[in-house]
């Protein structure tokens, strides 16, 4: 009785609890709408408007998802940055006569290598309309000031720094802390550059890890400091010599930075829009008109009424099984491209992938569809900061692949892993297995044991034909022989520079490009442009994410989060995996 009583009152404390947490949810999520739907109104631009841009939230690949964030004491709701709206809010800047000029205030960051690319392609478009861009900052990071250098004028607060230091990458290696709860990863691969294992298996980087790490990040870093020293007018060496000399760090003085003309003037944030006032005519600082990038995008109307189409699908995320419309699942996108075959409105596709790559079986199916549909109608494929394993995979049937120069691509190779907890759980946990069976392979793979010599062949050989399927299709798709894509294959990673010279990517370009050669292929003048997947609408948008789990804390701790459950789904699940091993972005 007494346990009943126990067992009751904890039920009916639960039910309270979660009542109130319901009702929390509940208005917090009503008001939270309906500020969300204030925010989304359309904005008024008036004449000697500056168009801000702040780039302090995710930029993604399109704008119009909502991202609900709960605390404790709050609930608030807004949208991510779409490139494609800051690309169309800059491009519209150019040609509108009531915007003057752009303010970009890059204090805060968050936004891929292969986006500032292309943003900072659309900026050095901009300036051919003769109107001004201005920079500012607290700090600036690398990629802040790479993205700020197309500006007339940067500036810098007093107190401030500018990181131009190089590019580094550190690693984790989990090899010891393995050995100390007796897990053994069993460990499968083809590709001497695929180094997604190396963690569980060595204590430092390979050889081959180290030679490709080197190679894409000094392509990268010299493509950076290639377009810093022509937009400031200095010598790429010069900056070289400051990097190496501590001279563009945090222990230097913004001085430094002033003197070598990599900046214009230290200023207050105070000091800079009083420098906004005078620049607009404005005045004084209350009467300045200033336009977020996003919101102004929005009033930008389609150019065209066409019936003709083209099609661009937005791939984003990692590559896997299901029908969930996060990230890219195979159900839900094989539907889009074959409906794409079929639509009689659409001309062209372009394939936008944004994609480090994932489970094998999953980028076929994408594949096997886009081949159908290129079979059809003319499909581009326009990589954006990854297009890698996988993301190459679902991007290799395509008729012409685009890359900007620092997206992050190739990595072809196949990797497995098959965890062994059973010294372990027997060890730490008092926990053992036993297993009564028809066939020998009838528990393969399993967690609980170790494998045996005939498995482990069995397995490799698997991995070895997945990784002579990947290369023969690469093969075959880009007009290479079987040998010549092995030699760049091997899991290695290139940026996109590297793999117009190697054959793996036809041109260097954004999005709009992509869009341009599509249509071009379709021989179309006069068309629209249609964005897919089609998003849902803000109230279902809301309650996918009050119901599901699209509820997330701060954009730090997210971030801590996806990286910690991309490692624990290789440690937990026996998978078969075309992925780059690990998701590489520079500050």
């Amino acid at each position: 009785m007494k346990k009943f009583i126990l067992t009751f009152f904890a039920a009916l404390l639960a039910v309270m609890v979660g009542s109130v947490l319901s009702m929390f949810v509940f208005f917090g999520a009503i008001g939270a709408m309906l500020s969300f739907t204030n925010q989304s109104e359309t904005v008024a631009v008036s004449s000697n408007t500056v168009l801000r841009i702040m780039l302090d939230r995710p930029v993604q690949e399109r704008g119009g998802d909502m991202q609900l964030n709960m605390g404790l004491n709050s609930l608030s709701i807004g949208s991510n940055i779409g490139l494609n709206d800051l690309l169309k809010g800059v491009k519209q800047a150019a040609v509108d006569p009531k915007i003057q000029l752009i303010y970009m205030n890059l204090s805060d960051l968050y936004i891929g290598i292969g986006h500032a690319e292309e943003l900072r392609n659309a900026l050095l478009q901009f300036k051919e309309s003769g109107k001004p861009i201005i920079a500012y900052a607290d700090n600036f990071s690398q990629k802040a000031y790479y993205l700020a250098s197309v500006a007339d004028k940067i500036y810098l607060n007093p107190y401030g720094s500018l990181n131009l230091k190089g590019l580094g990458a550190e690693l984790t290696f989990y090899k010891k802390l393995l050995e100390k709860l007796d897990v053994n990863m069993q460990i499968f691969r083809h590709g001497k550059y695929k180094s997604a294992i190396e963690p569980y298996t060595a204590e430092e980087m390979s050889s081959e890890n180290r030679e490709q790490i080197l190679s894409f990040t000094g392509s990268i870093w010299q493509h950076w400091l290639n377009g810093i020293a022509a937009a400031r007018q200095i010598d790429a060496a010069q900056i070289q010599q400051l990097a190496d000399n501590y001279d563009l760090s945090l222990a230097a003085s913004p001085t430094v930075a002033l003197s070598h003309n990599l900046i214009d003037g230290l200023l207050y944030k105070d000091q800079l829009l009083q420098e906004l006032v005078k620049l607009t005519g404005a005045e004084d600082e209350q009467s300045l008109t200033m336009v977020e990038v996003d919101k102004y995008a929005k009033t930008v109307s389609p150019k065209s009424i066409a019936k003709e189409r083209v099609a661009v699908v937005y791939a984003d995320g990692a590559i896997g099984a299901g029908k969930y419309e996060s990230n890219i699942t195979d159900w839900h996108f094989a539907n889009v491209l074959r409906k794409l075959r079929y639509d009689e409105q659409v001309k062209a596709v372009v394939f936008r992938v944004n994609s480090p790559g994932g489970q094998v079986q999953a980028s076929e199916i994408i594949a096997r569809e886009l081949t159908l549909l290129n079979d059809v109608k003319p499909v581009v494929v326009s990589m954006s900061n990854y297009a890698a394993s996988g993301g190459y995979w679902i991007s290799a049937p395509a008729r012409t692949i685009v890359a900007n120069p620092t997206t992050l691509t190739g990595s072809i190779g196949v990797f497995g892993v098959v965890p062994d907890y059973s010294k372990g759980m027997r060890n730490y946990l008092g926990l053992t297995h036993d297993v009564a069976k028809t066939a020998q392979a009838a528990d393969f793979p399993t967690a609980n044991r170790p494998m045996t010599t005939l498995e482990s062949k069995k397995f490799q050989s698997m991995i070895d034909t997945i990784y002579t399927q990947f290369v023969t299709k690469v093969a075959h798709s880009r007009n290479m022989g079987v040998q010549a894509v092995d030699d760049i294959a091997q899991g290695r990673v290139w940026t996109g520079l590297q793999a117009v010279q190697n054959g793996l990517v036809d041109e260097l370009g954004g999005l709009d490009r992509a869009i341009e050669i599509a249509a071009e292929y379709a021989e179309l003048t006069d068309y629209r442009i249609t964005e897919l997947p089609e998003q849902k609408d803000p109230m279902t948008q809301l309650m996918s994410l009050i119901k599901g789990s699209g509820v997330q804390a701060n954009n730090k701790l997210m971030q801590t989060y996806k990286q910690l459950e991309k490692q624990t789904e290789q440690w937990l699940h026996t998978q078969v995996l075309a992925r780059m091993p690990y998701e590489v972005d520079f500050e």
